[in-house]
This record gives structure tokens, C-alpha cells and sequence, in this order.
């Protein structure tokens, strides 16, 4: 199962940190949602951040600001 685990490439750090964060977060948080839902975030924020905003996808834009109201929700909720 972890066989695609190593093959991760983490030339580009934005191509490779979320799919850590998420691989690590799911087992970290015990939830798959929370490990998911930070790997979108990561994903389009990473890429913001080192100036590939072209090259993410609108439906992956969409989802990581999903994500972040999804996680302010919950903050909100049990705060």
C-alpha cells in the first residue's frame, strides 16, 4: 500500500508536501477528512505561494476554499 509513498517526487516543494501532509495528517488527526482537507489547502496555497496560480485548476481552487470554511465551521462550532 505504501509502495506509492516512495515515489512522491519532492523536487518541487509544492508538488510534494500536501501528499505528505495528508498521508501524515490522516494517522496524526484520526481523520481522513482533516488530512484531506489539508492537502487541498496546501496544494492551491503552496502554489500561490511560489507563483504557479495559472496552473491550479479552478475545481482545486473551489475545493481548498471549501476546506477552509469547512475547518472554520468546526472551529467555530466546538469553540
Amino acid at each position: 500500500m505504501f509502495k506509492s509513498v516512495g515515489k512522491i517526487s519532492f523536487a518541487k516543494i509544492e508538488e510534494g508536501l500536501p501528499a505528505f501532509l495528508t498521508i501524515i495528517l490522516i494517522p496524526l488527526t484520526f481523520s481522513i477528512t482533516q488530512g484531506i482537507l489539508w492537502g487541498f489547502i496546501s496544494h492551491a496555497g503552496l502554489y500561490l505561494m511560489v507563483g504557479r496560480r495559472r496552473e491550479i485548476n479552478p475545481v482545486m481552487f473551489a475545493l481548498a476554499l471549501v476546506s477552509i470554511g469547512l475547518l472554520l465551521l468546526e472551529h467555530v462550532r466546538f469553540s
